[in-house]
């Protein structure tokens, strides 16, 4: 078979020619990301060298309004890998991009993802400080002396800020329209930080599963899609956001090795409100009810992690704005009528379906739906007790009463946008909402149920 016939029409003529070099095989693989697809290449120029490398490719994004950030990424990766190799951040060597259909060609690295296998402290903490030491070295190289081609114009990290704010307010509106994403905008807006340091190479989504590494080394820095110039606190708060679920060694542990390395200051009160930006962005609730979306790869996982961002968002915004949040009102409940079905088929997909999948994805989606029954029986059970509390609490905030729940809730939506509720008494209610909104979603989430930031000091 003709290597170029695994690939998309006229990908495997660009690499080429882009390469310099002809494909003499092509291995499929996963590529990661929701549409992102992956093949393994082996490479031969016409001096005889030869290289196996990875290409991951997205040609169903050409054209969605994101190219820069390919543009960046391979940009960063180039300069990485030739004029600024010196700088000493490993990355898998640059070979071609093609961006008219997103394909990034890089060499393969050795080396394993899953720092939280890890079961040797020694090995943890001494590759912990290695990574950081890394990030250390890309937030040094002078960017004023070795402008990088193809990054963009340097910008300062405030305009960075007021885009990212104005994009997820254009995002927020409509019958998506969301108070909490709303109450976090408007306190990021009028508190960023007035000692914002020169621009640096921020990778963007640093931290445990975005390296790669042999023993106590990095081998290779991964996943650039969101590098841009901006603020080192940013990576250091990106670290925090997927400790979320990745574990990682001590925040404190981390940090000094990152000082000890030659990075900057870290500036907690910076490191904060960039983990609140970012937070913000992943909170966005989902439209599953929209025809004309895409459906997620796994709707079960997704709203899982959704939840999460989304309960830890309340909960860091009741922080940096002040407010003390009191416990909240889950009233318990008898099992539901469906609870005995429920049980059936969830006992069926444990015992039964999964262990007779011999196909990855099939499993995977089996236990994502075994998530969805779950929270089926968790909503049919406690929600009606919920949502009443939840009613009470809008009625006595607003000083109003309400015919059902989703008035309520319609008018405190109101209220949120109008500016006619004290934020204080917003933020409660936000939190409240999504500390219910999580408990019905405890079953299928397991053991990261109760996950939140880690602490940085």
């Amino acid at each position: 078979m003709n290597p170029a016939d695994l690939l998309p029409t006229g990908l495997a003529a660009a690499v080429e020619a882009a390469s310099g070099a002809r494909i003499a095989v092509v291995r499929p693989r996963g590529g990661g990301g929701a549409s992102r697809e992956g093949a393994e290449l082996d490479l031969v120029w016409p001096d005889g060298r030869a290289a196996s490398a990875y290409m991951n490719y997205d040609v169903n994004k050409v054209g969605a309004g994101d190219d820069a950030a390919f543009l960046r990424e391979a940009a960063v990766l180039r300069a990485l890998s030739d004029p600024l190799a010196h700088a000493g951040v490993r990355v898998a060597p640059y070979h071609a991009s093609v961006p008219d259909q997103r394909a990034l060609v890089c060499g393969l690295v050795a080396g394993e993802d899953r720092f939280g296998a890890i079961a040797d402290p020694a090995q943890r903490d001494t590759l912990a400080a290695d990574f950081m030491a890394q990030l250390a070295a890309l937030h040094r190289i002078d960017i004023a002396a070795n402008p990088i081609e193809g990054m963009g114009p340097v910008e300062p990290a405030e305009a960075f800020i007021r885009r990212r704010i104005a994009a997820q307010r254009a995002g927020n509106s409509g019958l998506a329209w969301d108070p909490l994403i709303h109450l976090s905008l408007d306190w990021l807006e009028a508190n960023i930080p007035a000692d914002l340091p020169a621009p640096v190479i921020v990778h963007g989504d640093a931290g445990p599963g975005n390296f790669l590494f042999e023993g106590d080394r990095v081998t290779a820095l991964l996943d650039w899609e969101l590098v841009h110039y901006g603020d080192p606190m940013a990576d250091l708060a990106m670290l925090a956001l997927r400790m979320l679920f990745q574990g990682f060694v001590p925040l404190p542990q981390a940090f000094a090795a990152y000082e000890a390395a030659g990075g900057h200051k870290v500036d907690l009160a910076r490191l904060r409100y960039w983990r609140l930006l970012f937070q913000t962005g992943f909170a966005r609730r989902a439209r599953y009810d929209d025809p004309d979306a895409p459906p997620p790869p796994n709707l079960g996982m997704n709203l899982v992690y959704s939840t999460i961002h989304r309960r830890v968002l309340s909960e860091a915004l009741a922080e940096a704005a002040g407010v003390a949040l009191p416990p909240v009102a889950l009233p318990d409940a008898p099992p539901g009528a469906h609870d005995r079905s429920f049980a059936i088929a969830l006992d069926d997909i444990r015992d039964t379906i999964v262990p007779r999948l011999s196909d990855q994805q099939a499993a995977v989606k089996a236990k994502g739906m075994a998530r969805l029954i779950k929270w089926w029986r968790a909503i049919e059970r406690f929600e009606p007790g919920f949502h009443a509390a939840e009613k009470a609490e809008i009625e006595a905030a607003l000083a109003l009463g309400f015919t059902d729940y989703r008035a309520a809730w319609t008018a405190f939506r109101d209220a949120v946008a109008g500016g006619r509720i004290a934020t204080d008494a917003a933020i409660i209610l936000c939190n409240a909402h999504e500390v219910r909104e999580a408990a019905l979603m405890a079953d299928a989430m397991g053991g990261i149920a109760q996950t939140k930031f880690a602490p940085l000091q």
